[in-house]
């Protein structure tokens, strides 16, 4: 009896197609812990299965959907390091991207995730130009690049009021060596001008305003800079681009050389990736679209 009750509560082992449908079904329902059990299960049966990749991509997944952020991160890694040959690895830098783009802070906090999700996010953009992924993970640079240029800007504002101008200078410099593609740089540069003018640095100042007015046409600090330009009778600072010798001489410290994208296991090598890395149909990406994938 006690044998035929041992039999009768034993769990049913399940064929791959059962494990995968049971989980996925989970997954949508929202039972993420339940799913991940499942999944991993299916992978302890049968490693080998066709649809042992993707099972390893919905685990990843719902631990970000469950907010375990630093789970996500260590099983797509682990993803990347099993597979690195794999037609979703674009997907999987941008995934991880996203992982770390759910923690930046404010301007005033630590930028330790927005720099790991700019990486990322550049990474796949500049190594996979075609991949689905590329223009995606474009789009959440930009917010990576405009936090970590606000960031810089409350850096500088804090050594100007601290009247160490020196200092405030260099991170303004380095905000523009950096992140002169970000809305932020144009205040980056009028308080740039606005200091040198205060400094009896004339020049520089000038130099300031130009940049403003050439990379920034359509700002009203922009139209400001230009009456100050003209004013002075300097419009052949406008005739190139001023913002070479604005940044001239400047010491490459730190915080104003720029820091390339990490080399995502995997990805540091495109010339060698499988021709479908930029063809084949991934996953939609975490969060997209309003739906779980």
């Amino acid at each position: 009896m006690a044998l035929a009750a041992s039999g009768c509560g034993a769990k049913k082992k399940l064929l791959p197609e059962g494990y995968f449908k049971q989980a996925t079904a989970d997954f949508e329902n929202g039972a993420f812990p339940i799913a991940i059990d499942e999944y991993k299960e299916m992978l302890d049966q049968y490693p080998f299965d066709e649809h042992a990749e993707e099972a390893e991509l919905k685990i990843a997944h719902a631990q970000y959907l469950a907010g375990n952020l630093t789970e996500a991160v260590a099983s797509l890694t682990d993803f990347q390091r099993r597979h690195p040959t794999s037609p979703q690895l674009p997907f999987v830098g941008y995934a991880l991207g996203l992982c770390y783009a759910r923690q930046m802070g404010t301007i005033d906090r630590d930028q330790t995730a927005s720099q790991n999700a700019h990486n990322y996010f550049a990474t796949v953009a500049q190594q996979y130009p075609n991949s689905p992924f590329a223009e995606l993970a474009r789009e959440q640079l930009a917010l990576c690049r405009n936090n970590l240029a606000g960031h810089e800007l409350y850096v500088a504002d804090f050594y100007a009021h601290k009247d160490n101008q020196k200092a405030a200078e260099y991170r303004l410099l380095g905000l523009l060596g950096r992140y002169d593609d970000t809305d932020v740089a144009a205040d980056a540069l009028t308080q740039l001008a606005r200091a040198y003018r205060k400094g009896n640095d004339p020049e520089r100042a000038l130099l300031a305003d130009a940049a403003l007015a050439q990379h920034f046409p359509n700002t009203k600090q922009a139209r400001s800079a230009r009456r100050r330009i003209e004013k002075q009778g300097q419009e052949e600072l406008l005739a190139n681009d001023p913002m070479p010798r604005l940044l001239a001489g400047v010491p490459q410290s730190r915080d104003i050389t720029f820091s390339p994208p990490v080399q995502v296991p995997g990805l540091d090598k495109p010339d060698h990736a499988p021709a479908s890395a930029a063809a084949a149909q991934p996953p939609s990406p975490f969060g997209h679209s309003g739906s779980r994938y």
